[in-house]
């Protein structure tokens, strides 16, 4: 008999020491997927509709786009209108979007304008869409999702479009594909 009571003592001490052990680790879970949770409401975009840094009738921030042509800068395109498109190699809407700005190009490339394309992505995915933009412009680059000219303009969302006036004053945003009113007008 007293080996049995001994052992449903050690079965009961394990069976506490579990508890306590499953109660531990259920208790830190909880406190990781609340503080992971929060930082993930922290870090998330604003409310709202998406917007750019810019807007109509700011003077075009300073830049510096790396072509395979040159460095090109923002003073470099005043004196024309120019169009800065930002694309996504995987994005559906970008794919749409480039008759409007092929359509756009052929409109006003006689008068001197200018179409600037940022590709955001991986270099080996970009060739594609490099070659889409080719009949638009030269003045093309890739760089990373985040990076330089994606946060001078506050790119979060592709396709994203800046119009520019000759004398170097956003006239006109647009996020998405249909978003800007001047690519919808230039109809051939």
């Amino acid at each position: 008999m007293n080996y049995a009571l001994a052992g449903l003592a050690l079965l009961a001490a394990i069976t506490l020491a579990n508890a306590l052990l499953t109660a531990a680790v259920v208790k830190r879970w909880r406190a990781a997927v609340t503080a992971s949770a929060h930082a993930a409401h922290a870090s998330a975009a604003p409310a709202g509709p998406p917007e750019l840094a810019v807007q109509e009738g700011d003077p075009v921030p300073e830049f510096t786009l790396h072509t395979p042509q040159g460095e090109v800068t923002a003073q470099d395109l005043s004196g024309h209108t120019a169009l800065l498109c930002f694309l996504r190699p995987d994005c559906g809407p970008t794919r749409e979007s480039l008759p409007a700005v092929r359509r756009w190009a052929e409109t006003h490339a006689p008068a001197g304008a200018r179409v600037v394309a940022i590709v955001n992505g991986a270099p080996e995915a970009a060739g594609p869409l490099l070659e889409a933009v080719a009949p638009c412009t030269e003045l093309t680059t890739v760089e990373a999702p985040d990076g330089p000219l994606a946060r001078t303009f506050g790119v979060r969302h592709h396709p994203s479009f800046v119009l520019l006036d000759a004398d170097g004053t956003v006239t006109e945003t647009g996020i998405g594909n249909g978003s800007l009113t001047a690519l919808d007008l230039a109809t051939v």
